[in-house]
């Protein structure tokens, strides 16, 4: 019968692994994916191009592919490598695109409820033709020009806090700094004021700069600018 010295030794050899064991564990640990660089990005940017042109249009391909190389590189410390570069890429500019049909939505329903208030014919903002995205561009951009020519700093705010980004009017009362029942009022007379005119005309004495604030900041979908804007205005000519 073997002594206990022995068995303990028998036992440290069929519980401690050996070499090979260790080999076969370090063979079977999924490697390490290499870090992913500009250069491994860039290699797809002409297909890419591609791939975005048939869902956003070519006039935002260019725009989708650049966001999705910026979210590629942000997120490449996280690539799992689990599958290639390329598939991974044509992920996230799947979601960019998406991002930007939302966005176009979102902004042509702006644009197409401020061209209202201001009495404007509409034009598909969502349509990937360049004419037709001119012309509603050139809808905004009468429209905000009617609503600054026509219509004094509290008006216009109630107008477009309230009827463009349909605020509930005690929502628009916190950024002007008045009551409900005013921004109400404000609302009702900017109506009024609008409703009177015969026809769109463009009034010559709009503020270039002032126009084009407004005008980019509806283009780009950016409320926060466009609150901030109202907010400053209707400031000063409560002051």
């Amino acid at each position: 019968m073997p002594d206990t010295a022995e068995l303990r030794d028998r036992n440290d050899f069929t519980t401690r692994p050996g070499p090979a064991l260790y080999s076969m564990a370090a063979a079977a640990r999924p490697p390490i994916p290499a870090p992913v660089g500009v250069g491994d990005l860039e290699l797809h940017r002409r297909e890419l191009t591609g791939y975005c042109q048939r869902i956003v249009g070519a006039s935002e391909a260019d725009d989708a592919v650049q966001e999705t190389m910026l979210r590629a590189w942000r997120a490449s410390a996280n690539f799992a490598g689990r599958s290639s570069v390329r598939a991974w890429l044509y992920q996230i500019a799947a979601h960019t695109c998406l991002d930007l049909l939302r966005g176009r939505e979102r902004r042509g329903r702006l644009g197409q409820r401020l061209q209202a208030s201001a009495e404007v014919s509409t034009a598909p903002a969502s349509s990937a033709d360049p004419a037709e995205f001119a012309a509603t561009q050139d809808g905004v951009r009468r429209a905000l020009a009617a609503v600054l020519g026509q219509l004094p700093a509290r008006q216009r705010a109630a107008l477009i806090l309230c009827e463009v980004l349909r605020w509930r009017s005690d929502e628009a009362a916190q950024v002007l700094g008045t009551s409900a029942a005013a921004v109400a009022s404000s609302l009702q007379r900017a109506r009024a004021t609008l409703a009177r005119q015969s026809g769109l005309r463009d009034p010559g004495n709009v503020d270039a700069d002032q126009l084009a604030r407004y005008q980019d900041a509806f283009r780009r979908y950016d409320i926060a600018t466009l609150v901030g804007i109202i907010r400053v205005e209707a400031s000063q000519a409560a002051s």
